[in-house]
């Protein structure tokens, strides 16, 4: 029997979706009741993570102890967190329940070793809070990040993530984030999407570089983990 994941969403109700749509498509059965049970949270009132990290707003904390711990008491296996910027509350995470926690970060890690030879130029766009919280730059280390400069970080990436997670069209976030990738220097060799948002806005831009899918990478674990490990 696969195993039961439980997803600690609401960051935003839309990644969340977003993740679960992915598990399934990736899931190779024969059968509807060969799928992966899944056990949602989705908690969209969960405190800003930016915010937290930049000291402008409450810890998050808390209530993603909270939703694990209510995962887990439901009957989940496996905890897997559709959001990049809450990685940076990974530690507090897992230390709140005796179930294994993926961990998504590192899953871009270990795709970039697999990809590109070391030292090779990826941009990351990501929230300023992941960011500034170093989530990416402090688990990649054998490769040269380089992420838009302040001013173009906060109008057009930071823009892009909110008009993605308020409204249903992508094509302006999608704009916005070209132009930041556009102004990048020196030139990456492929782009993470460090932000489920990003991810949403970047599917299907047709982009000429390598394009690294966080939600993709962690949706296939799932299923390598509570599917056929399970």
């Amino acid at each position: 029997m696969p195993k039961v994941v439980g997803i600690l969403g609401g960051m935003g109700p839309m990644s969340t979706v977003d993740l679960m749509r992915k598990v399934t498509e990736k899931t190779p059965v024969q059968k509807e009741q060969e799928h992966i049970r899944m056990l949602v949270d989705s908690r969209p009132q969960i405190p800003d993570r930016t915010a937290a990290i930049l000291g402008k707003g409450p810890s998050p904390a808390p209530m993603l102890q909270e939703s694990a711990r209510l995962l887990e008491q439901w009957g989940a296996e496996v905890l897997a967190i559709p959001c990049n910027s809450a990685h940076a509350f990974l530690l507090e995470i897992r230390a709140a329940v005796g179930i294994e926690v993926l961990d998504m970060i590192g899953l871009v890690d270990r795709e970039l070793g697999r990809s590109f030879p070391t030292g090779t130029t990826v941009a990351l766009l990501a929230t300023t809070g992941t960011r500034q919280a170093r989530i990416y730059h402090d688990r990649i280390r054998d490769f040269q990040l380089v992420t838009p400069p302040d001013p173009a970080q906060e109008e057009l990436v930071m823009g892009a993530i909110y008009q993605v997670k308020l409204e249903d069209g992508v094509e302006e976030p999608r704009r916005k984030l070209l132009q930041a990738l556009a102004a990048l220097d020196p030139a990456p060799a492929a782009v993470i999407a460090g932000c489920t948002e990003v991810e949403l806005a970047l599917e299907g831009a047709g982009i000429s570089l390598p394009v690294l899918l966080p939600m993709d990478l962690l949706a296939e674990e799932i299923v390598e983990r509570a599917w056929r490990e399970g």
